[in-house]
């Protein structure tokens, strides 16, 4: 016989499964610089037992290093890894690390999976710029090519973001060249001059291929080293000076000054005199130049009167190797005083009068005596006139003398009551400031009528009625047309001449006067005496020029000359010397 009966078996669990997660191995990419708290993965694993065998908790391989722990977090119930501090590519760019999953089983059983997060690039690193090996200052002869410096760059991001191109600005006279990866040299590619410009401020920028695109900047100053390239300058190549003769020995008379655009000892100046030879004596014995200062001192006093234009060229010259120099050129114009009396020329001259023979009869206007004078000086200060001094207690005397001509001549007839012997006293002065003067003795003896004189001859035909006056001064009347056409005539040419020798050098000269001509400038038995001083006047803008004076003192009567003259010729004779010198100084 048989019994059946139902038997319900329950099978308990025992914790005999592991957690197993989906895959072994997860990969995970990850921006760097990621905020705090971002996800990197969800985990889910799974055990097929139940109850609290089933129950997981997760939590990174105690293996793992302290880095995980400090970077990334696990949740333990739900198994979300987050971020916990920010990654940074440029120090860690991937990371490996074991996840575990343990059940609450007795005893609890472990499955485990392997976690990669790669860190993914930014563009969050600027370039970075070095500048090294500057070979500075930069000589401003150098040639072109010269490396005046070592540019290394670098970049942390990678790919195109650590692609860096690099530019130099402002433009300048250097540019950048690419000598390998990362590195750039700065060459001078032009010419450089420190006169124009000292000192280059470059900057030079770095520029990665980022988006956005990072760049940084490195200023480079590139200071240029003087050569001795310029030799000194004057502001002008020629000087013109006025000093007065008779000037106190040693006197300051102008300062010469040239400037150098070099720098240091390039530009030290210093001066010196380009010696010559005045004459018979060198120029250093006239003048000297302060070797520093460029001050010119006149070392002994000049004479107009022996030198008029006295030309000289200072040297500048720098403390450069090699030195460079210039020259300025000066012309010193010696300007006339009035430091010379007048001198009265023989017969007249002396201590002793010299006594001249008159007959009683001789008409008004009889030219008696002349006096010759000179002045050493020039212009208005050897311009000389004559006048008759008055006698204290004497009458008036029949005598006068021309105020230009010096000529003695009788202003009414004589006769008993002037005595037998007149003693003039002629009184010579220049025009200078103060005039100088001197005087002359002239005695007059009254011979009767037919008596032997000096002069007779003269006094015979002085009343001569065969119209001869009037013919004399029909011929100086053409005479002053003919000087004044020729006058005319040198004005003009001295124009043209001047156009053409504008440009030209002056000529050097030096001067000292001349002897004096005699010339018969009238009919009436008198000598015009011309004392020219020939002294060339040497300028910067034409030809020479003489300065020309006129002057009338007196001479032995002429040969050949005529005696007939009236009064009022004389006082046209004396109109025609002062024109004369009027044009002459003009000239």
């Amino acid at each position: 016989l048989t019994g059946t009966v139902q038997l319900l078996i329950t099978v308990l669990d025992v914790n005999d499964n592991a957690p197993t997660f989906e895959r072994s191995e997860y990969e995970v990419k990850i921006l760097e610089n990621a905020a705090s708290g971002t996800l990197v993965l969800q985990l889910n694993a799974s055990d097929a037992d139940e109850g609290i065998n089933r129950e997981i908790v997760y939590s990174f391989n105690s293996l793992a290093s302290p880095l995980i722990n400090d970077k990334f977090q696990i949740n333990p119930d739900t198994g979300e890894i987050s971020i916990q501090r920010y990654l940074d590519f440029e120090d860690v760019n991937s990371y490996k690390f074991r996840v575990e999953a343990t059940d609450k089983g007795h005893p609890a059983m472990v499955g485990h999976c392997t976690i990669r997060v790669d860190v993914e690039d930014t563009n969050d690193n600027a370039p970075e710029l070095s500048v090294t090996s500057l070979s500075l200052p930069v000589r401003e002869d150098a040639p072109p090519g010269t490396v005046i410096a070592l540019i290394s760059v670098s970049d942390r991001d990678s790919r195109a973001n650590g692609q860096v191109t690099c530019f130099l600005a402002p433009p300048s006279p250097f540019r950048l060249m690419s000598t390998f990866r990362n590195y750039y040299s700065l060459v001078l590619e032009g010419s450089v001059d420190r006169e124009s410009i000292s000192t280059y401020e470059l900057v030079v920028t770095a520029r990665d291929g980022g988006s956005p695109a990072l760049w940084a900047s490195a200023s480079v100053t590139v200071s240029i080293a003087d050569v001795n390239d310029n030799a000194p300058a004057f502001e002008q190549p020629l000087y013109t000076l006025f000093v007065k003769e008779n000037n106190p020995p040693g006197s300051h008379i102008f300062t010469v000054s040239a400037s150098d655009p070099d720098a240091e000892e390039n530009a030290l100046v210093s001066y010196s005199l380009v010696e010559r030879r005045i004459g018979e004596r060198p120029l250093s014995s006239y003048v000297s130049v302060h070797s520093e200062s460029g001050k010119v001192y006149a070392l002994q006093p000049l004479d107009h009167e022996e030198l008029e234009l006295l030309q000289f060229q200072v040297s500048a010259r720098d403390s450069g190797v090699p030195p460079l120099s210039s020259n300025v050129s000066l012309q010193v114009f010696v300007l006339d005083e009035n430091d010379n009396p007048p001198v009265v020329l023989p017969p007249h001259a002396g201590v002793s009068p010299v006594t001249e023979l008159v007959s009683q009869s001789v008409a008004v206007g009889h030219v008696l005596a002349k006096i010759r004078a000179v002045d050493a000086d020039s212009g208005y200060n050897a311009w000389l006139s004559y006048e008759l001094m008055p006698e204290v207690g004497a009458g008036s005397k029949p005598f006068r003398v021309g105020l230009y001509t010096g000529e003695i001549s009788t202003t009414r007839a004589l006769d008993e009551s002037d005595g037998p012997r007149q003693t003039l006293l002629v009184l010579v002065k220049d025009h200078g400031e103060p005039a100088l003067k001197t005087t002359a003795t002239v005695t007059v003896s009254l011979a009767e009528t037919g008596q032997t004189f000096k002069g007779s001859s003269v006094a015979s035909n002085d009343f001569k009625t065969n119209g001869a006056g009037q013919k004399i001064l029909v011929d100086v009347n053409v005479y002053l047309i003919i000087a004044i056409c020729s006058v005319s005539s040198l004005l003009v040419l001295s124009l043209l001449l001047y156009v053409t020798i504008r440009c030209s050098s002056p000529s050097q000269g030096f001067y000292a006067p001349q002897k004096s001509t005699p010339v018969c400038s009238n009919t009436v038995g008198s000598w015009s005496y011309s004392h020219q001083q020939r002294q060339k006047i040497c300028s910067g803008e034409g030809p020479a020029k003489n300065d020309l004076m006129a002057f009338s003192p007196n001479l032995p009567p002429c040969p050949s000359s005529q005696v007939t003259e009236q009064a009022e010729y004389m006082q046209n004779v004396e109109k025609v010397s002062i024109n004369f010198y009027l044009w002459g100084h003009f000239f």
